[in-house]
């Protein structure tokens, strides 16, 4: 694991309305790390993910006290799009799926590949057609990272619990530039086989240098699975 780190919160503090939510808040996470986060309701642990992934909500409410570092340098996360850009993904505990979309539409949305075509030529870029293959190819890569075997073209609609989270974790490792990966009681919707599947999938990912930060109540997952935790109280 390397000695220096992907991810630091230094001092956030944040107050809704005059209620102080978050106090002097510290923390570090190193590449391949798995990083626990938990704490009781209310103790904080949204609002943390919500200023790391740069959520309106935050903006909306006279911002946050605070520094957040990635890789050394600091930075302002004002939207999740520019949270996207440093490399931060995350996966939320209700799923962000389309279910009249396939798996590789999901996984691709917003990040489409397209091709040239006649009308490309003489209209412009936005004319483009969808590269169906080469977005299939990248699903499939992304799946096959979580050892998934799941027909990459089959409609979310109709995948069991379990799939869609996976899917929704195929759709985050696919951004080429992803770093740091959040998950927001990803086992909570799971059974206990669907549960340990997913913690393997975490290690191997953590394995590959990616640095996650996991938040989660249920304490034998912590201690299973962490290398570091975070109480916050």
């Amino acid at each position: 694991m390397s000695d220096s780190f992907v991810l630091e919160l230094k001092g956030i503090t944040k107050a809704y309305f005059g209620t102080t939510v978050l106090k002097d808040v510290n923390l570090s996470v190193r590449p391949g790390e798995i990083h626990a986060l938990v704490g009781e309701n209310g103790a904080g642990k949204s609002t943390l993910m919500n200023i790391l992934f740069g959520m309106p909500v935050i903006h909306e409410t006279g911002g946050f006290d605070g520094e957040v570092m990635l890789d050394g340098e600091s930075v302002r996360i004002e939207s999740p799009r520019r949270a996207m850009e440093l490399g931060i993904g995350m996966v939320h505990q209700e799923f962000m799926l389309l279910p009249g979309f396939t798996i590789t539409e999901n996984i691709k949305l917003n990040r489409e590949i397209t091709r040239k075509n006649v009308v490309s030529r003489v209209l412009g870029a936005k004319m483009e057609t969808l590269n169906v293959p080469a977005m299939r190819k990248d699903a499939r890569a992304a799946l096959e990272k979580l050892s998934l075997s799941v027909d990459e073209w089959a409609p979310v609609a109709g995948l069991p619990v379990g799939y869609k989270q996976f899917v929704e974790i195929a759709r985050e490792i696919d951004k080429k530039n992803i770093k740091l990966l959040v998950f927001d009681e990803p086992t909570a919707v799971l059974t206990e086989s669907e549960a340990e599947y997913l913690l393997d999938a975490m290690r191997r990912l953590a394995a590959e240098g990616i640095a996650i930060l996991f938040i989660t109540h249920r304490l034998d997952e912590v201690m299973s699975i962490s290398h570091n935790i975070t109480i916050l109280r």
